[in-house]
């Protein structure tokens, strides 16, 4: 049951409540159980799902680019779950992938900048230092 207490802040929720106030765009959602806190963490592999999908369903990707760009996503993702991901190492790899197919760099990077927590901001910063590296090759 959620109350709001005299048109103030105070917000009060029944047992095993989750309640959300203000805007919380790129925030990580942290669920307290008495004194124990666990941060859940985005689960990406089925956004890695969905971007091997898109670039299988991708007509104007050659065979042979298509199979670098899935092994690429692979260690992209596998890359992304450890505990500090190494930047360049990621920026790498969508480097190879951007000169194969910048369309799925794309979708990449869009789909992965969907989910909360720390992965949107690595995202962030890679797409952002890919694009400073595009505009000095101008």
């Amino acid at each position: 049951m959620f109350k709001k207490k005299n048109n103030k802040s105070d917000i009060t929720a029944g047992d095993n409540s989750v309640v959300i106030g203000g805007d919380v765009t790129g925030s990580n959602i942290v669920i307290g159980n008495n004194n124990t806190v666990s941060n859940h963490s985005v689960n990406i592999s089925g956004l890695f799902d969905e971007i091997h999908k898109k670039l299988d369903d991708n007509k104007d990707i050659k065979p042979q680019d298509k199979e670098d760009i899935h092994l690429d996503l692979k260690e992209i993702q596998k890359e992304m779950n450890e505990p500090q991901p190494d930047e360049s190492f990621l920026a790498r790899r969508f480097r190879n992938i951007k000169r194969m197919s910048p369309d799925i760099v794309e979708v990449a990077f869009e789909t992965l900048k969907n989910p909360i927590g720390g992965v949107v901001e690595i995202i962030k910063r890679v797409a952002k230092k890919m694009a400073e590296d595009e505009k000095t090759k101008e």
